[in-house]
């Protein structure tokens, strides 16, 4: 069995390959940014990416850290680029619409204010003071990964908006889905 540390470096890997392939370039970012350590500049355009990789489980992830919670919620152009391993499966996502979908959340005004307020209030605890706290989000999927990986069509209309492509790497890179929501990507 590999170790947690190996397994999420092959996914960070299968998501820069991907990219490339993609045509863009990546640049590995400190984790103290808010998302876990790429960007990806497309034709001008930045991409802020959460890799999150999946042995075993594929039931929850969790979301570490102020400034990660902050951009997962309030960041317009947040990612999370699912990987699947052993299988090499990509599972590119629009993180809040993702979560949304997932947790079947409103995007309500004032959910999103109460959020903004929490967020406000964590960040003035940990200012300057001698103690640091760091939040997490556990969020657990109604439809675990590799379901939603293996009958997507069964979920496809439902993850249009928040599911933008999916990939395999076998020896080459397969394209197997694509949103028509967000052709300009």
């Amino acid at each position: 069995m590999e170790h947690s540390n190996s397994i999420e470096k092959i996914g960070t890997g299968l998501v820069c390959s991907l990219e490339t392939f993609k045509g863009a370039n990546i640049q590995l970012v400190q984790r103290l940014s808010g998302f876990n350590g790429l960007s990806v500049y497309k034709d001008g355009k930045i991409r802020k990416i959460e890799v999150k990789t999946m042995c075993n489980s594929d039931k929850w992830i969790a979301i570490n850290g102020v400034r990660a919670i902050d951009k997962l919620f309030f960041e317009r152009d947040y990612w999370i680029y699912f990987v699947l391993y052993p299988e090499n499966v990509v599972i590119v996502t629009k993180a809040l619409p993702f979560i949304q979908t997932q947790l079947k959340l409103s995007n309500s005004k004032e959910e999103l204010a109460e959020l903004e307020q929490w967020m406000a209030l964590s960040k003035k605890l940990t200012k300057n003071k001698k103690f640091k706290f760091t939040p997490k989000i556990n969020v657990t999927f109604p439809v675990p990964i590799r379901i939603l990986y293996a009958d997507f069509e069964k979920y496809k209309n439902e993850y249009s908006r928040s599911v933008i492509e999916i990939w395999q790497n076998d020896i080459n890179w397969k394209q197997l889905y694509k949103s028509n929501i967000y052709d300009e990507m």
